[in-house]
């Protein structure tokens, strides 16, 4: 299994935000104050004996879901949680069918703007990467 690390993260929110557009900054662009610690969390995925992300769909999802709700960066925070989740399948030999870019973004803004418990929210983010794999 190949995780994402935190210098992992930086690089992709730098790519999008050059790519699509953005606010990109001559540092890291993570806000002052931020941090990206809970990568950690996703990598030994762990707490008491019990796995926290249960499939590699959940892990994904909680690259998204941490990214997108915890506002790491100046710019480009949805965009990057939802790189980085489709990054980390692809490294772990998971394809990804083609977007619809209207679905695509609309999902991505309401994990952003709703206040459902966290769990709840990446089991649903997880369902539906899982609906869009290609295997």
């Amino acid at each position: 299994m190949r995780y994402v690390n935190k210098k992992m993260v930086v690089v992709i929110n730098k790519l999008v935000t050059e790519l699509s557009g953005g606010m990109a900054t001559h540092g890291t662009n993570l806000r002052p104050g931020q941090s990206l610690g809970f990568v950690e969390r996703i990598f030994y995925n762990e707490v008491f004996g019990q796995q926290i992300y249960p499939s590699v769909y959940h892990q994904a999802a909680a690259y998204m879901y941490h990214i997108i709700k915890n506002h790491l960066f100046i710019d480009g925070n949805k965009r990057t949680g939802l790189c980085t989740a489709i990054t980390f399948l692809e490294w772990n030999d998971i394809l990804l069918a083609p977007f619809n870019e209207d679905e695509v973004f609309r999902f991505v803004i309401t994990i952003a703007a709703g206040d459902e418990p966290h769990e709840i929210v990446i089991d649903r983010i997880a369902g539906w990467l899982k609906e869009m794999c290609l295997s």
